[in-house]
């Protein structure tokens, strides 16, 4: 169980981290979310929220 709280707190934490960085990258660059830097950043922030969904459903 510690371990699932653990896992789920740094999947929590990396998704935070790479919205703040999308986001940042986009307002510095004035770029829309299609930019391929963005896009990039993005797919990574879907794969984690992934793997958080299925922690969550294996509770």
């Amino acid at each position: 169980m510690k371990n699932k709280i653990e896992k789920e707190k740094e999947l929590w934490n990396k998704i935070k981290q790479l919205r703040e960085e999308m986001v940042a990258i986009a307002e510095k660059k004035k770029l829309d979310f299609l930019d391929e830097e963005v896009l990039s950043i993005s797919q990574q922030l879907n794969k984690l929220l992934n793997e958080y969904e299925k922690l969550l459903h294996q509770k």
